[in-house]
């Protein structure tokens, strides 16, 4: 009993000194520990294919993983992302987020080994990353890794194929299919071809510099890539002309844009001569706070999306709102405005920032749209997703004075227009108008006919105002791509009565992600 409690005292005594003497080691180690992080790998997918494209709803996009592994003697704390954004305009920080720490960095929890970047057509995006432990001992930048996107029919002008990423050119006699893409900065371009017995030739340039020469003929069906570069960066279209001198066919089913890496180890990366196009107008800096849960849009609309009446001013009025939720507060709002005039797609951008939940505008002149969207943010920064786009367009009236009345007379006081009888009659708009489909209204009634509708010299087809009684009716007609000219209405039988006419643009088009 004796020699037990002995053994017993001597034990509790061996524990106390023990963990007397392990405490200060422990304590010591939080505040002389000097190891930096390591990052071990880091990886990317670098050629995305069409396959990879997802629409969404407007625009072709991809998000493509990043990841990577570190390590650390005691435990890595925290990741920091770094991401470079190279649109037509060249290469620049992406600054779509804020962060306590760094003005252009993310910052993740330790345990976080991978995470999502957005890629449009034809941009290509770079990512790096960086370690940093409790003591607050950080590793160095990893490398950058870079993903590219192909171009697809939103960024290039020509003929293509159904396909959005597969452009076919033909040169047939004086005729010459083409491949032009938005103006970009490269170096080069990377493309894949079909090759095979009835492929051709193309030439490759972008702007005014020719990179060489694409033979995609070969014995057997097939396809290859092929690489063009120079050693400084391009300005201009990337160009794709066929050259066979048969009537060969030459199918691009992949088109890359290489942009020069050379400025992403710049240490002007977080400096705040970043490129003002990333900043967010107005934002107001982060508090520091433990919060990371994003806000969330709960409703956002636009309206009226086909505005028919004037307001007091005598312009056509359409308001924006929206509303949001948060753990703990919604403080502002981010919204992106995209205006375009009735005779293009390319739309005029701009971002702000708000603390109001509406907005109006005014579509006012004939076939104007405007587009808009929305995110939440709260006090330490964190954003919610972008809301999708909403527009309102500016209808084409008899009383704006957009009609030629050059067939028939117009109704006086009335924004109907009509064809007579003869299938030679028509009347058109003096302005030409870039448009992929038409929305219009027509009388019907039992003396009503047929018309054609036309923009420019292309058929987007036939309405059939004919009724048992009089009324009205909306019609819309479309076209697989945008075609721009005057909108014409030519009548096939009896009276055609052609109410407003709102220009339908294509909006996968005209309306990118480039501004935020």
């Amino acid at each position: 009993m004796i020699t037990s409690r002995r053994r017993l005292r001597l034990g509790a005594a061996t524990a106390v000194a023990l963990l007397a003497t392990l405490a200060p080691v422990t304590a010591a180690s939080a505040t002389t520990d000097t190891t930096a992080p390591k990052i071990s790998t880091t990886a990317i997918k670098q050629w995305l294919g069409p396959g990879d494209m997802k629409w969404r709803g407007a625009f072709w996009s991809a998000n493509p993983a990043y990841s990577w592994s570190s390590s650390d003697n005691v435990g890595v704390a925290s990741h920091e992302v770094q991401t470079w954004i190279g649109s037509g305009k060249g290469s620049r920080l992406g600054a779509s987020t804020w962060s306590s720490t760094a003005k252009y960095a993310k910052t993740y929890a330790g345990s976080r080994r991978s995470v999502h970047v957005e890629v449009g057509e034809g941009e290509q995006a770079c990512q790096r990353v960086r370690a940093t432990d409790a003591a607050g001992n950080r590793s160095a930048w990893s490398g950058w890794r870079c993903t590219y996107a192909p171009f697809g029919e939103d960024t290039v002008d020509g003929a293509w194929d159904p396909s959005a990423f597969s452009f076919k050119l033909r040169k047939t006699g004086t005729a010459n299919d083409r491949i032009s893409t938005v103006p970009v900065k490269a170096t080069g371009v990377r493309i894949r071809v079909a090759t095979g017995p009835s492929r051709g030739k193309a030439k490759i340039h972008i702007g005014s510099t020719y990179l060489g020469t694409v033979s995609a003929t070969a014995k057997r069906s097939g396809s290859k890539y092929v690489t063009l570069r120079r050693s400084s960066t391009l300005t201009g279209r990337i160009k794709v002309r066929g050259i066979s001198n048969t009537p060969k066919s030459f199918l691009v089913t992949g088109l890359w844009a290489l942009r020069s890496t050379s400025k992403l180890s710049s240490a002007t990366i977080g400096h705040p001569a970043t490129p003002a196009e990333y900043s967010e107008p107005g934002l107001p800096a982060p508090v520091a706070s433990s919060d990371t849960t994003k806000p969330r849009i709960t409703k956002f609309a636009f309206a009226p999306a086909w505005p028919s009446k004037r307001a007091g001013n005598g312009m056509y009025r359409a308001t924006a709102s929206w509303s949001a939720a948060d753990n703990v507060k919604v403080t502002g709002y981010l919204y992106q405005e995209k205006r375009a005039a009735g005779g293009t797609s390319h739309f005029g951008a701009s971002t702000t920032y708000t603390t109001q939940t509406t907005q109006t505008r005014w579509p006012d002149y004939d076939g104007d749209t405007i587009c808009l969207r929305a995110r939440a943010r709260d006090a330490a920064g964190n954003l919610s997703s972008w809301t999708g786009w909403k527009c309102s367009v500016a209808p084409i009236t008899v009383l704006g004075g957009n009609w030629a009345s050059g067939g028939f007379p117009s109704i006086a006081g009335s924004a109907w227009v009509y064809a007579a009888v003869s299938p030679r009659t028509s009347d058109q708009t003096i302005d030409r108008f870039a448009a992929k489909a038409l929305r219009l209204k027509v009388r019907t009634g039992p003396t009503r006919g047929k018309a054609k509708i036309y923009v420019g010299g292309t058929h987007f087809g036939t309405v059939n105002t004919y009724a048992k009684k009089n009324g009205s009716k909306w019609v819309v007609v479309r076209h697989k791509r945008e075609v721009r000219g005057r909108i014409r209405v030519v009548a096939k039988t009896k009276k055609v009565y052609v109410g407003p006419v709102y220009v339908i643009k294509d909006v996968s088009k005209a309306v990118r992600t480039e501004i935020g």
